[in-house]
């Protein structure tokens, strides 16, 4: 029991710096996807830290079962190097009592990937669609500089004196020609970016408007106390999120064909709400893979090699294995039974050559004792 809480331990300490290593990995690869949206949109530092946290829960699908299998892989490799496995072997322990700690390992990440699927993801993912949302429908300050001519849209030229991070702007010059047969100059003392209506905008104080005919003479001019003016080209409609996003839908949704935004989209997102529910079982299937990998037969170090490269190769095959059934899924909804097997068959393969005495290659008491010795 000690030993395999001592297994435990250093399988969970090495789970979390692998996981968190694959996830800073694919962190810095969208970093750079972001980077670009924020800048370009002039968002603030804090948006794009919030865009980057709440996409994590969908890496961790992934991250997570594969930073286990080299976390197990890895600690069972140091365990037979100091021959500590081949002596608990020796000793009479079975392939499954020595696979106590990854099993019961794979357990507990299933069970918090399955809390990750069913809660976090939608409810993060729904958060970094709604940021994503407003960054890329918000005006596009950076392009704004102080005493510099800009055409924030086609038919609009804006000059600031010099703007604030917190949406502000002083000495605002508008120059507007997107209305056929109008022009229309504005100035204002001050000015602050808004939202209206899901559309751009800015807000205008204490300044002056002048219209000008196809002539050029003014035909209109007033002073007003607060002015709004709307950023966007004349045929562009407010922006609406409408379509939610497969990631932050809840499962019961994705399975329910009434809830698809498109009847086009009906197979993907039931296909996806199989994965995932499907999804989460990976951790204990590559934990039970990497046990299977060390512990089938008997424990040597001169096969280590060898094991490994199938184990790994297993691994992977199993990971193709669930995401292809959900690609056949989406072609072919009939074929969901075909995305719970890929997932069933072989977490009941690796199991039974774990528990089968026939598979374990139980050895005499003096094999056993040569084998530790060796």
């Amino acid at each position: 029991m000690q030993f395999d809480r001592y297994l435990f331990a250093q399988m969970l300490r090495t789970t979390i710096m692998v996981s968190i290593t694959l996830v800073g990995i694919m962190w810095l690869f969208q970093t750079i996807r972001l980077l670009e949206v924020v800048i370009n949109r002039g968002a603030p530092i804090s948006e794009f830290l919030l865009m980057s946290v709440t996409v994590i829960p969908l890496w961790l699908t992934i991250a997570v079962p594969i930073g286990a299998f080299v976390a197990v892989t890895w600690v069972f490799h140091r365990a037979v190097a100091d021959r500590e496995l081949l002596v608990m072997q020796a000793s009479g322990r079975s392939a499954l009592q020595l696979a106590r700690a990854p099993v019961s390992l794979g357990i507990l990440l299933t069970i918090l990937l399955v809390l990750n699927s069913t809660v976090l993801l939608p409810m993060s993912f729904g958060v970094y669609k709604q940021v994503q949302f407003k960054v890329r429908n918000s005006i596009p300050s950076v392009m704004l500089q102080d005493n510099v001519f800009i055409d924030v849209v086609e038919g609009m030229t804006m000059l600031i004196g010099e703007k604030f991070d917190d949406g502000l702007a002083r000495d605002v010059f508008i120059h507007d020609e997107r209305t056929e047969g109008k022009i229309i100059t504005l100035t204002a003392r001050v000015g602050r970016f808004i939202q209206r209506d899901g559309l751009p905008a800015v807000l205008l104080k204490d300044g002056e408007r002048m219209e000008l005919g196809n002539d050029e003479q003014a035909s209109a001019k007033l002073l007003f106390d607060t002015h709004t003016v709307m950023i966007a080209p004349q045929d562009r409609k407010a922006a609406a999120r409408v379509t939610i996003d497969m990631n932050e839908d809840s499962i019961a949704n994705l399975l329910d064909p009434s809830k698809s935004p498109s009847p086009d989209y009906v197979n993907q997102r039931r296909a996806e709400g199989h994965y995932r529910i499907v999804s989460p079982a990976l951790a204990l299937i590559l934990m039970l893979t990497a046990s299977c990998g060390v512990l089938y037969g008997q424990v040597r170090r001169s096969t280590w090699s060898r094991r490994t490269t199938i184990t790994f190769c297993a691994a992977m095959l199993f990971i193709a294995a669930v995401i292809s059934a959900r690609s056949l899924v989406t072609m072919m909804p009939t074929m969901v039974p075909l995305l719970y097997a890929s997932a069933i068959i072989p977490g009941v393969l690796m199991l039974t050559m774990l528990t089968l005495p026939s598979f374990n290659g139980v050895l005499p008491s003096r094999e056993r004792h040569a084998a530790a010795i060796s």
